[in-house]
C-alpha cells in the first residue's frame, strides 16, 4: 500500500475521535405568561387525591392474594396557578425550563417523577332527543399526568444505582404542557397552553343508531388551546399514606 494511503487510513479514526458533540437540545419556546385567567378559560386550580396498590412478589405470586388499604398509598396533589407578576417576586424566573419529557436513563432514578403525555384525549358529551337523535356535540380535551415512585433496589438485589417503580399515580388535565422546571421531588413548575371552552367549531356529521345507521350534521363546540400565552402552574404533592413493604 502506497505510503499516502497508509497515513489516511491510520487519520481516520483520529479524525472521527475530533467530531463534535451533538449540539445540545434546543430550548422549549416559551409564551408570555398570564397575569389573571381569562373569563372562558379552563380552570387550572385543583387539588385530587390519587391512590395506587403496591405489594411484593413475594406476595403477589399467591394466587390467593387480595389488595387491602395496607398495600394502599396516597397522595394529595395540587395545581396552583401563579400570576405573571409573582414570578420575580418568588425567584421564579431564576428556574431552567425544559421540554416535558424524561431521558431515557433517569426513567427509574430513585424518588419521584413527573411524566406529562404529549398526546390529547378527547372527552365527548353528545346532547340527545328522548329518541337518541343526536343535537349537539361538546368535544373538552385532557392531558395525562403519571406522578410515579421510584425506590432503589437494595444493594444484594442489584448493584445497578436504579430503582424499581413502587407506585403510580394518574390524573388527566385540561391543559397542555409545553415546558417544566423541576424544583424538588414533590414540587414541579408548568407552562401550560391554556385552553378556551367551548369554542363553536364547524357543524360535524355524526352517525347515530336508530333501526338502522343515519348520519346527521350537528352543531359542535370544543375547547381550542391559546397559543399566544403561557399559564404558569405549580404542581405539587404530600403523601397521605404509604403502603407497608
Amino acid at each position: 500500500m502506497p505510503r499516502t494511503r497508509l497515513l489516511l487510513a491510520a487519520a481516520l479514526p483520529l479524525l472521527g475521535a475530533c467530531r463534535p458533540d451533538a449540539p445540545p437540545e434546543a430550548p422549549p419556546r416559551l409564551k408570555p405568561l398570564l397575569e389573571t385567567l381569562p373569563v372562558g378559560y379552563r380552570p387550572f386550580n385543583r387539588q385530587d387525591t390519587l391512590t395506587s396498590y403496591w405489594a411484593p412478589d413475594s406476595l403477589l405470586t399467591d394466587s390467593l392474594f387480595a389488595f387491602t388499604l395496607a398495600q394502599r398509598s396516597q397522595v394529595l396533589l395540587r395545581v396552583q396557578f401563579v400570576p405573571a407578576s409573582a414570578v420575580a417576586v418568588a425567584q421564579l424566573d431564576t428556574l431552567t425550563f425544559r421540554r416535558p419529557y424524561i431521558p431515557l436513563d433517569q426513567y427509574s432514578r430513585p424518588g419521584y417523577q413527573w411524566d406529562f403525555f404529549p398526546g390529547r384525549n378527547a372527552e365527548p358529551d353528545l346532547a340527545e332527543t328522548p329518541g337518541r337523535v343526536p343535537l349537539r356535540l361538546h368535544m373538552q380535551y385532557t392531558w395525562r399526568l403519571a406522578l410515579t415512585e421510584y425506590q432503589r433496589w437494595p444493594p444484594s438485589s442489584s448493584p445497578e444505582p436504579h430503582g424499581y417503580e413502587r407506585n403510580s399515580y394518574l390524573v388527566d388535565y385540561p391543559f397542555e404542557t409545553a415546558a417544566t422546571a423541576r424544583a424538588s421531588d414533590s414540587v414541579v413548575y408548568v407552562r401550560a397552553v391554556p385552553m378556551l371552552a367551548d369554542q363553536p367549531r364547524p357543524d360535524t356529521l355524526y352517525p347515530y343508531y336508530r333501526s338502522g345507521l343515519h348520519h346527521q350534521r350537528i352543531p359542535m363546540v370544543a375547547d381550542v388551546p391559546d397559543t399566544t400565552r403561557h399559564a404558569l402552574l405549580r404542581l405539587s404533592f404530600r403523601v397521605l399514606s404509604h403502603s407497608a413493604d
